[in-house]
């Protein structure tokens, strides 16, 4: 039942030291007073009003106390009573005496005190002693409170029980109690035993001790109660914290009342120590260290910690009590993180003490002892080390026993015995503390480090289950574990990067170590790899390849590697860097282990290795890992070069399966178009690239070195290409090399450093230049876009840069219809070329003695698999191309074929033994042209379906070279193919017209049987310009070819010829639009500025011009050309049939609408006048026509139309010899008269007369006029314009026609042939040859026929005609119109003695336009070997397969001119264009190479005479010279003819009008500015200028040339110009034309 109280609401004790002295005038308060709160105080004046202010305040009896309150008020008057009814049963006697003093009735007031006055009478008189106590001296104070000790029972009112403590208060603090009294107050409040009334008891107990001070009479009791008291208060308030935890209504008095207890106990201590039994002291810190092992609140441990410090600051800690206090304090230390600090300030007095050492011995025995503690807290162990930890890096200083390092590192070895994890991090943190700082680590330098390390290796051990692998801290990456176990543990975590840092501490001092202490390290870093970060793992990497522990001298060596090899090499998360150090200092061993280890160790050293190779997933380390494979391979024997060679493979075949997650899945998309393997990336290989460029390097290297080896690598490498599922850069590495195998004339397998296929790569954009250049292009076509306009829904974006071209190759963007654009992310082209890194290795430089391309000799192996000679079956390798060509694969892959397959296919040898193959791909190729079926390349490139076209049609004329191999109808095929691409496609049909010239000369019945339809094909293209060259050159070509033309009719001449007139009309067209151009820019130059008008001058626009926009001249000549050698082409009979319509074609007419004739059109109808009837070859002239009895010989020119006719005759016979010199040529007759004898009746003449010539007298029968009146028509008169222009007898006129007849009547060009020895790349050793091989012979005896120089009365193109200087002989070669001379560098004199550079030879040659090179160096030709500024182009002539200087005398195949071919391709100067069939290299047999060459240095040469004049002049021919001449001669003479027409009606401009290119004038033809009058017409016109009035008018007329020239009329039609010409119509009674006038046959 509980107590009533009005003993006021319980108040918390205040701190000991904090209370302040009563007030000496200090009264109760009075009954209405509320309760009271006492405030600290901050004077320490003792424990005096600790009672006072916990029972001033009393409660009103209207306000219901607490219920704390009324407990402990309860729970004292209880307590009271016990004590007041003791005392009564004793007999209840004041001990000591009667009181005295006080005041006069103070006696009434004791006598009111006795128990049997009334209960109020007795609290009014405790509370009036109280003030009397105060006041007054009392002597034997006990016996007041004798008096009045039975109120506090608990039975009592609070009020009562609260009057008696206030008294007993006030009498023990009395200051004038006896000892006894002292010792009887102390018994009296020590046998107080309620538990509610303790605040009370401690209150009058501080009291009685003056704060703690004073103990008088009782201090050796003292201790035992105060132990008794923490024990009862210590389980009161665990028993409150227990009820407080279960929600019980009950208060936190009992917990601060354990706090003040503490802090009286810790003053009493402090004060008098001692006075104390060493046994009460123990047992006081027994009952301490009680508390703390069991209390559960820091306050407790705090107060302990304090009684613990001031012990050991004011007294000692008994021995006996030592060693638990320290193991006490260190469990407190370790494990409340809050307390470390005043834990460790009362370790640090204690260790300071007298019994330090003592201390210091008792924290070792605890390490040492720990196994002892595996069933209990170790706590106590781990604070041990804490503090040995302090303890050490105070190194003896601030009064602290120093620590012996051997004595700490075993106790920490000892203590590992409690297996312990907590226990281990611990230790490690400890070692770690004896690296942080450097004082200490110099201190430990010298001492052993085997039992520390040891430490660290056991510690490793139980980390086996967390992380693997410990992330480098200076890396700055995450700490990574192994399993999610791990991570979520935190012991573990924290074991790891405390380890980790014990180990980086041991890195950074490694350097500062001797020998032995970083042996030392090193041992302990390999006792634990899973667990060195990076910074440890290079050390021990770099210690084992500096101390070569990693070769077989180490007893160790490969189990050690093997270890390293799990541990850093297999392990992805270790640095790029230290995997590389470490497979480096590997890769130097294995040279030793390779020598002196036995197979089967090698093998498991290099198993270990390549076991990570499968798995690896980063370049490179996959690269290292492959170029160590390498080197294994190539010196392995046969088992292991397998065991590599599948490591290898595997790991390129089943990388693609670990990246099929992408979403970029090659199954989803169609062959062709798929994108390249998402695993790459715009800067990296994928790890299948990696190791397949392993295998090629393999392939290169074992090529010279073992038969057997490179066998088996290329057969890897076929799996490897032919793999759908291997990533795109991994099969692209193998094409990369096989695309490079050659062989030579023996077969033997070489590797060429570039596969010469550039021409190619360009039509796809895979140069740097064409990228760049489309790009461009691509830019200026959207300039000139209007603003707002979109040139197509899906078009080609910019890049972001344009410094990078190869962008252009794989961007895309598409415009929606809401014009957002969306563009794909641009990503680089795997290959472009030329890439001088395309191989891994540097392939040999000569053919391998070891690998062919088909069976060796007799003797060699036929299986391919003798080390004698092993075959590469290129079948194979014919079989994975064709059926990539088929199925389609990565558009990288598949135009890496496109690009490549050309040019390999000109190596003959190489493919000798796959003739099937060679059959299906052509057969392949031409099927898929017809039906058009081949794969069209991904939008993303920008590239079109023409563009891959144009790489077949190259592949296709590759394959002609072939033609042995293929039947009729499959050549026939093969020409039909390429005349289907002539127009098809957009640009094919410039390489198709090539391509058929080439079959011009190697399947000519094929050409024949389908000429028709190439002439209808090139008539119906005429209009794009950009062919006009090559349709031009082809005619040429083919019109020396009249096996090829025998069945020609009429109507295919007359397409030629219409083809012909076209280009010729369209270049009038042409210069009529310049003309017109140029007269409007003056007044269109000031409309326009800023960038328009820059963008006109731009260079780079310039480099995009066609050839026929850059020099219409060459077209021009090139037109003149095919009409000269077509016309005589014609039968004689016919030629007739086409002059009339041709002459009507040859006139052309001026903007006016004039017609005029040019100076070309007048030389190329005198042409005709020489041929049409007579196909006579040169005439000469006969200075002996007549005998001395013909008479004197008397001799007379003159000028008749455009000739000069020279008539010398035998005055008395008549005979006569006429010349006739015409433009196109010279013409020499003998006319004799068939005189009769006059008959006898007749008289002789009166008129007769003799002449006397040379002493010789001559009857003058005739003369010179006699003979030219003979030839012409009598009685009729003639016009003033063409009536003979006799020419004066005088030297200037003898004159005048001896250098008209030093002018030639053909062409001439000179054209230099220099031969390329075996290994020749210098221009002195080349030009110092004096033979060549014998088929270079056999080539240059093809060219031309072998003419004496000496008195050679042509013109030899600057070769020494009198002393042979230039050698006795040369090659010449000449048709009607055209003269080569050839001059070869090995028919010249050589004289190295005298002339070391061959300067003589390089003053021909280095002038010569166009130079012939014969290459049989076995090396590419570079153009820049022979420098100057006139050679504009090489023609190289390359056998296509190497083979020596004695190979070809010997090898019986290469005597034979048709099976030998060669490659042919011209080589232009940087800037010249590029118009040859031979641009791209064509393949030609040996039995048609001389007049392939032969033509295109021709068209070169006149090219190059057209380009050496485009800035200025203009190159005149033959022809018109001797035009240009007559015209002189005749102006010079007409004015002497009276009755003549003025010169001016027949005179024109003697240098025609040019376009802004520069003029013409070749094969005899050339643009010219004669102009003509015809009788009747007073008009004059000028060089090819239609007679359009408006320009829209000059436009092309597509029509048909074919349809045009078979109309049965032979009416003029204008063939590109609608405007208004003048026609004549036979019989009709319009005035006649100039054609008309022109045209012979109507009278001859």
């Amino acid at each position: 039942m509980d107590r009533p109280s009005s003993l006021g609401r319980r108040q918390s004790l205040p701190p000991l030291l904090s209370v302040a002295p009563a007030s000496a005038g200090h009264m109760p308060p009075q009954s209405d007073d509320g309760p009271h709160t006492p405030e600290p105080r901050g004077s320490a004046s003792g424990l005096a009003g600790v009672f006072k202010n916990l029972t001033a305040g009393r409660l009103k009896p209207s306000v219901p106390p607490s219920p704390i309150a009324s407990v402990s008020v309860t729970s004292a008057h209880a307590s009271l009573s016990r004590t007041l009814s003791r005392d009564a049963a004793v007999g209840g006697a004041l001990p000591g005496g009667q009181v005295v003093g006080g005041p006069p009735d103070f006696d009434e007031l004791l006598s009111q005190l006795q128990p049997g006055s009334p209960l109020s009478t007795r609290v009014s008189a405790a509370e009036t002693a109280l003030q009397v106590l105060e006041v007054y001296p009392i002597k034997n104070v006990s016996g007041i409170w004798s008096a009045v000790k039975d109120l506090i029972h608990p039975g009592h009112p609070d009020e009562v029980r609260k009057a008696a403590f206030d008294l007993l208060t006030a009498s023990v603090k009395y200051s004038d109690l006896s000892p006894l009294e002292r010792r009887h107050f102390f018994d009296e409040i020590s046998a107080l035993n309620d538990p509610e009334d303790f605040q009370f008891q401690l209150a009058a107990f501080i009291e009685l001790t003056s704060n703690g001070r004073n103990l008088d009479a009782f201090e050796t009791s003292t201790i035992p109660v105060l132990t008794r008291w923490l024990r009862d208060r210590f389980q009161q308030a665990s028993a409150a914290r227990a009820a407080k935890k279960e929600k019980v209504a009950k208060g936190n008095g009992k917990e601060e009342e354990l706090k003040h207890l503490f802090e009286f106990v810790t003053v009493i201590v402090k004060f008098n120590f001692k006075a104390f039994k060493e046994e009460d002291i123990i047992g006081l810190l027994e009952q301490v260290l009680s508390i703390c092992r069991n209390t559960t609140a820091e306050i407790d441990i705090k107060n302990s910690i304090e009684l613990i410090d001031t012990t050991t600051t004011y007294a000692y800690i008994p021995r006996p009590a030592l060693q638990p206090c320290i193991e006490v304090l260190c469990g407190i230390y370790c494990q409340l993180k809050s307390f470390m600090e005043p834990t460790w300030t009362a370790i640090n007095n204690l260790l300071k003490s007298h019994v330090g050492h003592e201390a210091i011995n008792v924290l070792l025995s605890i390490l040492r002892k720990a196994s002892d503690q595996r069933e209990r807290n170790l706590n106590s162990v781990r604070g041990a080390v804490h503090i040995l930890q302090k303890v050490v890096q105070n190194q003896g200083k601030n009064g602290i026993p120093n620590i012996l390092f051997t004595d700490f590192i075993d106790a920490l070895h000892k203590s590992l015995a409690a297996d312990s994890p907590r226990l281990e991090i611990d230790i490690m943190n400890a070692i770690i503390s004896l690296f942080d700082t450097s004082e200490i680590v110099d201190s430990i330098i010298e001492e052993p480090w085997g039992v520390l390390l040891s430490i660290l290796a056991h510690c490793s051990r139980r980390l086996s289950g967390g992380s693997r692998r410990i992330k480098d801290p200076y890396a700055t990456q995450a700490l990574k574990t192994s399993s999610k176990g791990s991570r979520d543990n935190p012991l573990i975590m924290s074991s790891s990067r405390s380890f980790l840092h014990v180990i980086n501490q041991l890195a950074l001092l490694f350097s500062r170590l001797d020998a032995y202490h970083q042996k030392s390290v090193i041992d302990f870093f390999m006792l634990v790899p899973d667990h060195l970060p990076d910074t440890c793992a290079e050390i021990l990497v770099n210690y084992y390849r500096d101390e070569n522990l990693f070769y077989p001298s180490h007893a160790r060596w490969l189990g050690d590697s093997k270890r390293l090899i799990e541990v850093i090499l297999k392990n992805s998360n270790r640095p790029v860097s230290l995997r590389l150090l470490f497979l480096s200092a590997l890769r130097e061993a294995y040279s030793t282990v390779s020598c002196v280890s036995t197979e089967k160790v090698i093998t498991d050293f290099v198993t270990s290795v390549m076991g990570t190779i499968r798995s690896e997933a980063n370049v490179l380390i996959l690269e290292a890992l492959t170029n160590f494979a390498v080197v294994i391979a190539i010196d392995a024997g046969a088992e292991l070069f397998d065991q590599v060679l599948t490591s290898l493979f595997d790991c390129a075949s089943t990388t693609h399966a670990r990246d099929k997650s992408s979403p970029l899945g090659f199954k989803s998309l169609s062959p062709i178009s798929r994108p390249p393997s998402s695993a790459l990336s715009e800067t990296s290989e994928s790890p299948a690239g990696v190791t397949t460029r392993g295998l090629v390097q393999i392939f290169i290297l074992s090529l010279n070195k073992s038969a057997v080896k490179t066998r088996k690598s290329y057969d890897v490498l076929l799996d490897i290409a032919r793999a759908d599922n291997i990533e795109t850069d991994a099969r692209l590495a193998v094409m990369k090399l096989l695309f490079r195998l050659r062989s030579d004339s023996n077969h033997s397998i070489l590797v060429i450093p570039s596969t010469e296929s550039e021409s190619v790569a360009v039509s796809l954009c895979r140069t740097v230049e064409s990228a760049f250049s489309r790009e461009l292009n691509e830019d200026l076509g959207r300039a000139r876009t209007p603003a707002g306009e979109e040139p197509s829904s899906t078009r080609t974006s910019r890049s972001t840069s344009i410094g990078h071209p190869q962008s252009y190759l794989s961007r895309s963007s598409t415009r929606s219809a809401s014009g957002t654009s969306h563009i794909q992310k641009p990503s680089r082209p795997l290959w472009m070329y030329p890439n001088t890194n395309d191989l891994p290795a540097e392939p040999p430089a000569t053919a391998s003695h070891l690998v062919s391309s088909s069976e060796g000799p007799p003797g060699s192996s036929q299986d391919g698999a003798s080390e004698e000679k092993a075959v590469l079956s290129m079948n194979r390798w014919l079989d994975v191309i064709i059926s990539i060509l088929q199925n389609g694969a990565d558009w990288e892959l598949y135009s890496y074929v496109l690009v490549h397959l050309g040019s390999q296919l000109t190596n003959h040898s190489l493919f000798d033994h796959a003739v099937p193959q060679i059959r299906t791909l052509r057969s392949v190729l031409c099927e898929q042209i017809k039906l058009t079926s081949f794969h069209e390349p991904p939008s993303s490139t920008g590239l079109k379906k023409t563009d891959v076209a144009l790489c077949i049609y190259h592949i296709i004329t590759m394959l002609l070279s072939y033609r042995e191999h293929f039947t009729k109808s499959e050549e026939d095929d093969v020409v039909r193919t390429f005349v289907l691409g002539i127009g098809t496609w957009d640009r094919t049909s410039q390489s198709c017209i090539h391509s058929l010239s080439i079959c011009c000369h190697e399947v000519p019945l094929s050409i024949a049987k389908s000429l028709n339809n190439i002439l209808q094909k090139m008539s119906q293209i005429i209009t794009q310009a950009r062919v006009s060259v090559h349709i031009l050159e082809f005619l040429a070509g083919l019109a020396r070819l009249p096996d090829v033309y025998v069945n020609f009719r009429d109507a295919e001449f007359r397409i030629v010829f219409g083809i012909a007139f076209r280009y010729l009309q369209y270049v009038r067209d042409q210069r009529e639009r310049d003309k017109f151009s140029s007269s409007r820019s003056s007044e269109l130059s000031g409309r326009y500025s800023g960038s328009q008008r820059e963008y006109s001058r731009t260079p780079e626009r310039s480099t995009v011009l066609k050839t026929s926009d850059d020099l219409p001249q060459y077209v021009y000549a090139l037109a003149f050309h095919v009409i000269t050698f077509w016309f005589m082409a014609l039968k004689l009979q016919d030629r007739p049939k086409h002059i009339t319509w041709m002459t009507k074609n040859l006139v052309s007419g001026d903007r006016e609408g004039k017609e005029v004739i040019e100076e070309q059109s007048r030389v190329t109808l005198d042409m005709m006048q020489r041929v049409a009837f007579s196909d006579r070859d040169e005439t000469l002239s006969n200075p002996d026509f007549a005998k001395p009895s013909d008479g004197a010989v008397f001799r007379k020119s003159w000028i008749i139309g455009l000739s000069i006719v020279t008539v010398e005759t035998a005055v008395t016979t008549g005979v006569s010899q006429i010349t006739k010199r015409q433009p196109s040529g010279t013409s020499h007759f003998i006319m004799r008269p068939q005189t009769a004898k006059p008959p006898h009746h007749q008289t002789r003449l009166s008129t007769e007369t003799k002449s006397e010539v040379n002493g010789i007298s001559s009857r003058v029968n005739f003369l010179p006029s006699n003979m030219l009146l003979s030839m012409t028509a009598s009685a009729t008169g003639f016009t003033p314009g063409v009536q003979p222009i006799p020419l004066p007898d005088d030297d200037a006129t003898k004159r005048a026609i001896s250098t008209f007849d030093k002018n030639s009547t053909v062409d001439g060009h000179k054209v230099g042939v220099i031969y390329i020895g075996e290994g020749q790349t210098q221009e002195s050793e080349i030009l110092a040859n004096i033979m060549g091989s014998p088929d270079y012979t056999e080539f240059i005896e093809g060219l031309g026929t072998l003419t004496r120089l000496k008195g050679a009365k042509f013109n030899t193109q600057g070769l020494d005609r009198e002393y042979d200087t230039d050698g006795e002989f040369a090659f010449c070669w000449r048709d009607r119109v055209t003269e080569m001379i050839f001059h070869v560098t090995t028919m010249m004199p050589t004289n190295l003695d005298h002339d070391p550079q061959c300067i003589n030879k390089k003053r021909h040659t280095g002038n010569d336009f166009v130079n012939i090179i014969f290459n049989d160096s076995g090396r590419p030709f570079r153009f820049d070997t022979f420098p100057s500024d006139f050679n504009y182009v090489n023609i190289v002539v390359t056998p296509e397969s190497r083979a020596s200087f004695v190979e070809t005398r010997l090898h019986p195949l290469l005597r034979d001119s048709s099976k030998r071919f060669y490659k042919v391709q011209v080589m232009s100067k940087p800037g010249f264009p590029e118009i040859s069939p031979a641009a791209e290299t064509k393949m030609i047999s040996g039995k048609s190479l001389p007049n392939f060459v032969r033509q295109v240095a021709l068209n070169a040469s006149v090219f190059s005479s057209v380009w050496a004049h485009r800035e200025g002049g203009e190159n005149v021919s033959s022809w018109r010279n001797r035009l240009r001449a007559i015209v002189q001669l005749r102006d010079k003479n007409l004015s002497s003819s009276a009755n003549l027409a003025p010169a001016a009606s027949i005179r024109g401009s003697p240098t025609p009008p040019q376009s802004g290119h520069g003029s013409v004038g070749t094969f005899g033809v050339g643009g010219g500015g004669i102009v003509g009058v015809m009788p009747g017409h007073a008009s004059v016109g000028t060089f090819g200028v239609p007679g359009s009035r408006e320009s829209s008018s000059i436009i092309t007329r597509r029509a048909s040339a074919a349809t045009f020239m078979s109309e049965s009329t032979s009416h003029r039609s204008s063939l590109f110009s609608s405007a208004t010409e003048t026609e004549t119509g036979g019989g009709s009674g319009e005035e006649s034309s100039i054609a008309d006038g022109y045209d012979f046959s109507r009278w001859a």
